[in-house]
C-alpha cells in the first residue's frame, strides 16, 4: 500500500465539507441557544430587526476572516 501525496484537486471537497461541518455545528448550536433562552423566559419572542442586521454583519466579517486564512 503506497500513500500518495495529495493532488490539487483532493484537498478541494475535504476543505469545503470540513467548512459546512463547522457551519453546520455552529449553526445548530446557535439554535439551540435561542431555544433554550427561549424556553426559560417563556417563549419566543419578536427579534429586533437592528440585532439581526448586527448579526449578518457579524457573520459577513467572519466569513471574510474565514476566506482570508487561504492568503
Amino acid at each position: 500500500m503506497s500513500i500518495m501525496p495529495p493532488t490539487q484537486e483532493d484537498w478541494r471537497p475535504r476543505v469545503i465539507l470540513a467548512g459546512g461541518m463547522i457551519g453546520l455545528c455552529l449553526g445548530l448550536l446557535a439554535g439551540y441557544l435561542y431555544a433554550q433562552l427561549a424556553q426559560e423566559s417563556g417563549g419566543p419572542k419578536k427579534v429586533p430587526t437592528g440585532n439581526l442586521v448586527k448579526l449578518a454583519v457579524a457573520t459577513i466579517g467572519l466569513v471574510r476572516q474565514a476566506a482570508q486564512l487561504a492568503d
